[in-house]
Parts: C-alpha cells; structure tokens; sequence
C-alpha cells in the first residue's frame, strides 16, 4: 500500500501532480509552490499546450533536482467536477508517473475540492484512486517488466489541525477500502487454471482467520446434494473441479441485528458449456467470477473498516466445462427449493447456480433485511448500458434508489433496468416451472430483464409467493476493462460495486 504523508510545500520527490481547472489561472496555485514552477505554467499556458480540459495531461521537467518533473492533469470546468472525474484526474497521474518509474510524488489538492467535497472525503476518494490506479496484475511477468510501484504520496493541502485529524482518518478509511477493491481485481485476474473454486473457497476462509466477529463455511459436493442444489450441480457436473458452496458470515455487533446478504455468482471459467461460446467471446471468460469477487472485496473492505453491522456473504462457485459428463439443452434440473428448471442453453449458466445460492437464502435468512446478489450475468446489459454502468434490478424503490445515490456518491455508475411481469412471463416453461432463458427470441429480448426474472422467482417463499426480504440485482456489466484498459485504471478486473456498496453499508 502507499504510504501517504501531509507536507506543507513540494518535498523531494520524482514528480509534483498539479490538478488544475479549465476555467481557474494555474497562478492560483502559485503560492504554494516553487516560483520556479510558476515560470513553467506561464509558458505551458502561454502556448496553449495545456488548459486544464477534463483527462488533459502534460508532463513539465524543471532544472530543479528536488522535483523534476510537474504533472499536468486538467480537471474541466470547476462546476462540472465530480468525485468521479476527481477521481479519474488523480488516477491518470499515478498510471502516467509510474511509467516514469516514480517511486514518491507530491499531490497539491486545490482548496476548492476540498470545499466541494469535504476533508474527509476527499482524503477518502485520493487513496481509494491511487491505490486503484497503481494496481498491476504482473504476478506471470518478468522482473523487468513490472509496474514500478509508487511508495510515498506527499499532500500539499492547507488545513487547520482539526483538519488534519479528520484527513487521516478519511485516508486510513480509504485505504481499508481500496484493500477490499483490489482483493476483488485480483481474484478476477488470477488465471483460471489457479483461480478454481477451491481456491476461492481457501480465499474465503482465510478472509476469516484471525478475526473472531467473522466466520466462514463451506460446503462440498455431498452436502450440496444433500441439500439438493440441483441447478449448481448440474452447471459443475461437466468439470473434473468440484464445485464449492460458501458462506461467509461477519458479526460486528453483539446487538441482534438483521443481516444484509450478499450472493455472488462464482463461474470461475465459462465455456458456454455444450451451447459453446465462439473462441472470440470465451476470452475473459476468467472475470465470469467477479459477482463472488465483489462478494469477498465487501466483506473484507467491511472487516477491516469494523463496521458495527451483521452481513452475510453467499458465494456458488464452480466450472461451466465441456465434457461427456456435461448438462445438456432440455435437461431439466431441480433446484433447492423444489422448483424445476428447463435447460434451453447451457450457457446461461450463472442464473442457475444463483438459483439454488437465493433458494438457501430464502431457508436460512428469510429474516434478513435485504438480499443484493452480483453477477456479470448477460452480454445483454453490457449492450444496452456498455462499459461503464452496471444494471439494477429491483422491485422495491426504496432499495433501489439508495443503492444508486451511494454508487453515483462514489463515482460508479449504475442504471435501474426493469423487473416485471411481461419478463416473469418470458421465462415460464412448457415442461417445467420455468426455463433458463427467456422469451422466443431467448435472451436476444430484454435479455437482461428476464435474466433479472429468473433470479426474483427464486427469492420467493413458494409457499406464499412473496420475497421475504428486499432484494436487488446488480448485473455487473462493467466489471472488468478489455485491452489497455483507462486512463486511470489498468486493465482487466477493475473492482466495480465494492466501494458502492461498502458506502452503501456505512449508510
């Protein structure tokens, strides 16, 4: 981690970060640097070769050997900031500095962010967007090819000493945050061929070594049947991996609380199974885990942070393989609560083992106050919504609504997509309680929604009909980046939904 320090001026360091606005004179900064570099943004802004512009960059070299490089980075109109756009500004330095092999950096925070978002909260966001920024997966790289790690953040910022204590805490905060962010990112992008559900299952249960408020369980493959998780028995069957059942339970009170539960879909390699993927579409299918991998960033970021709430996290995990032993299109599986399933493709498999992941929930916590699972569930929601939005799902407002102001308070993005009866109805089967996907059109319809369908019919009491407990799905189209990734964060598992919903929790 980054170990950061409050600094009145520019220390020694390989490069100085100005975040500067498009419509705010770089000289309003000048009296708190160097007068050296003042000269530098006269001339950058003389020329025109920078003007503050949202993801603008430029990199200065001064002949000053304490600092001797100045980081650009434009932040847009002031009225148009965001912690999201703040967040992206800072991020991008830290990814572009690293290129440069910076190993310690000054970050000079304008007052008006401070002002705008608040001293805890900006020290909150700066660590969460360094940590996140400088994150590489590079474990299968040679030594020289490493992301340089950056060791030292020195912030200039002007605060009064009640101030400072607030800072820190925000920062300490942060980081506890940012650790539950990239636990998440590297689970994703572990290789499958390491990433099973056993090792899933072992990441689980050290989660809860040493920690005596938080308990870990797992359930093998004789006691799923036992319990008859017909649907996760029937997507695992294909694999030589067996399959895995987790459930993580943290206590941060003594008082008898409602617990909120977390349930995340944990393919940990999807080929499509007997519906097989095309070869284009199998690649990424490693981050087809990351609903569990959100699941495990929550409850460690949660951990660590103390929170004095009661959650519950429920992980599925096992392999959608290729095989003789496989599950079929026309199988017809029974889930845990007794409903039965069609198989029309065996590759909407995440919804399956979900099935019998909400059905355990509906038997064991049907007295909880709210049930939120994550699943990078359908290529639907990523064409209706694309890279940067993830889809919610909910038929209770309330719930919903909350869960978009917090994700927004952090800077990710979500967008409430429906649930209803005409998707209820796509998925109602002719040979069974219903099928796996939806419609004539299968999931080429409002694929998303009647995927989100699915897994509503499982959160019901069959015998009352009604879902005991508020519920939400998130379909998290954006979990991961393709290519090069951003600006501002590498690619692959970029850990989206953990400080949304971590947020959410601190209430």
């Amino acid at each position: 981690m980054i170990r950061f320090s409050l600094a009145q001026d520019a220390q020694e360091v390989d490069a100085i970060i100005l975040p500067l606005f498009e419509d705010k004179k770089p000289d309003v900064v000048a009296d708190q640097i160097d007068e050296v570099f003042e000269g530098l943004l006269n001339d950058v802004v003389r020329l025109e070769d920078f003007e503050g512009k949202k993801g603008q960059t430029a990199l200065l070299y001064t002949k000053d050997a304490t600092t001797p490089r100045v980081f650009l980075v434009g932040l847009g109109k002031q009225k148009e900031l965001t912690v999201r756009g703040w967040k992206q500004a800072i991020g991008t330095a830290v990814v572009a500095l690293q290129g440069k092999k910076a190993a310690a950096c000054s970050l000079l925070i304008p007052q008006v962010v401070v002002h705008s978002f608040g001293v805890k909260k900006v020290a909150t966001e700066i660590g969460i967007a360094m940590e996140m920024a400088q994150y590489s997966f590079d474990t299968f790289k040679e030594e020289a090819a490493k992301v340089s790690a950056l060791m030292h953040v020195h912030i200039i910022c002007s605060l009064d000493a009640k101030q400072k204590k607030v800072w820190e805490q925000g920062m300490e905060e942060g980081q506890h945050i940012a650790s539950g962010v990239l636990f998440t990112r590297e689970l994703g992008n572990t290789p499958p061929s390491v990433m099973t559900p056993a090792l899933l299952a072992k990441k689980a249960v050290e989660l809860a070594k040493g920690n005596s408020a938080f308990t870990t369980t797992v359930f093998d493959e004789a006691q799923m049947k036992k319990l008859g998780m017909g649907c996760l028995l029937g997507v695992a069957q294909g694999s030589v991996l067996e399959p895995k059942f987790i459930v993580m339970e943290y206590k941060g009170t003594e008082k008898k609380v409602k617990p909120t539960v977390l349930v995340g879909k944990g393919i940990t390699f999807d080929t499509g199974g007997l519906s097989i993927k095309p070869g284009n579409y199998m690649t990424d299918m490693k981050f087809d885990m990351l609903g569990a991998g959100t699941v495990l960033g929550i409850m460690k970021a949660v951990m660590q942070l103390g929170l004095k709430k009661h959650i519950v996290g429920i992980v599925p995990t096992c392999e959608n393989a290729v095989s003789g032993e496989a599950y079929r299109p026309d199988d017809i599986l029974t889930a845990m609560n007794g409903k039965t399933v069609e198989v029309q493709n065996t590759d909407a498999e995440g919804r399956l083992i979900l099935a019998d992941a909400l059905s355990y929930v509906v038997k064991e916590y049907a007295h909880a106050k709210e049930v939120i699972d994550f699943a990078t569930l359908t290529g639907a929601c990523v064409v209706a919504l694309g890279n940067e939005r993830s889809g919610l799902f909910s038929p209770d407002d309330g719930l919903a609504q909350k869960l978009y102001d917090h994700a927004q308070a952090v800077g990710e993005h979500l967008w409430r997509l429906p649930v209803g009866e005409e998707y209820s109805d796509a998925i109602k089967s002719l040979v069974a309680d219903v099928k796996n996907v939806g419609g004539v059109g299968g999931d080429r319809y409002a694929g998303a929604s009647t995927a989100a369908a699915f897994l509503q019919y499982f959160t019901k009491d069959h015998e009352s009909g009604e879902t005991p407990f508020p519920w939400a799905h998130i379909d998290l189209s954006c979990s991961y980046y393709s290519g090069k990734g951003q600006a501002w964060i590498r690619h692959g598992a970029n850990g989206f939904g953990v400080q949304a919903i971590v947020d959410y929790l601190r209430g």
